[in-house]
């Protein structure tokens, strides 16, 4: 649920609003809701379909909270930076959002209640092995209060997503890490897991660490941490950033990752250099296991 305005232009915004000696007010009805799952995965075969569920939950409070919440059907990607995108229902590749219809599509709420989506998917006939995705949005409608004279309305809304895959069976997840470095900028210092799925299924990678210096002292390590979802047959490259007194210099690098496709733990062993500077390469041996 959320008009998506950053924060930068929100203060602009009311900079220009004070500065221009206009009276303003800023609204929020309903916050803090959570959807319980927020996301689900369903098997069906072609020509089938099944009905599955999700609640949204709004939180108690000590004073009274109620809204209107608008749920609307969307498209979804990851690109191979990792960052997530919304397009029109049905718009595309391996959309499931045709497939779907979903009740109720208008909720009013109140502090502490709970609300049951049911989403109904019924796969086509003629759908091919694959895993396809769709989204719903659930965000609030402001309400129509007329403004006074003088005044201007800032609304801050939020926008929800819940997730769902269709998987039409057979299909099976390969992940294949293929390198890891470390590399400093003006982002600071960060590994850099560069991965790839060679299967038709989504595979959802937990990444480990253990950097040494030269004296095999551990500097810093990690260990189980989940990565953005890797979509089938997709590249991507995930930035963790990591702390900025690594001090230029030496260092060994161990990187696992257990992408969860019934293969081996796969990791990345090497020697890398931390440069002195942004912008500059790190020079590495690698031996891959």
């Amino acid at each position: 649920m959320s008009v998506q305005i950053r924060n930068c232009a929100i203060a602009i915004l009311v900079l220009l609003l004070l500065g221009a000696g206009l009276s303003y007010s800023v609204s929020g009805r309903t916050a803090g809701l959570g959807l319980n799952p927020a996301r689900l995965e369903v098997e069906i075969n072609p020509g089938g379909e099944k009905t599955v569920a999700f609640r949204i939950e709004s939180p108690p409070s000590d004073t009274p909270v109620q809204g209107r919440l608008m749920l609307s059907v969307t498209d979804w990607n990851i690109d191979e930076q990792a960052n997530v995108s919304y397009a029109d229902p049905g718009s595309l590749p391996n959309s499931a959002s045709p497939w779907i219809i979903f009740s109720p599509s208008a909720i009013s709420i109140s502090s502490s209640e709970t609300h049951l989506v049911r989403i109904t998917a019924k796969v086509p006939d003629s759908a091919q092995p694959g895993v396809y995705r769709t989204g719903i949005f659930v965000q609030e409608r402001p309400p129509a209060a007329p403004v006074s004279p003088g005044e201007h309305l800032l609304y801050f809304r939020f926008r929800y997503v819940f997730t769902l895959y269709v998987i039409v069976p057979p299909v099976a997840g390969k992940g294949e890490l293929q390198d890891v470095r470390i590399i400093s900028d003006r982002g600071g210092v960060a590994l850099l897991y560069e991965m790839k799925n060679l299967g038709s299924r989504h595979v959802r990678p937990r990444l480990g660490w253990a950097i040494h210096d030269g004296d095999q002292r551990e500097i810093l390590s990690a260990k189980n941490k989940e990565a953005t979802v890797l979509l089938p047959f997709a590249t991507m490259t995930v930035r963790i950033p990591i702390a900025d007194s690594l001090l230029p210099g030496q260092y060994e690098l161990d990187a696992q990752v257990d992408f969860n496709d019934g293969g081996y733990v796969q990791a990345i062993k090497r020697s890398v250099q931390v440069p002195a500077g942004p912008d500059r390469p790190v020079l590495a041996s690698a031996i891959k296991r």
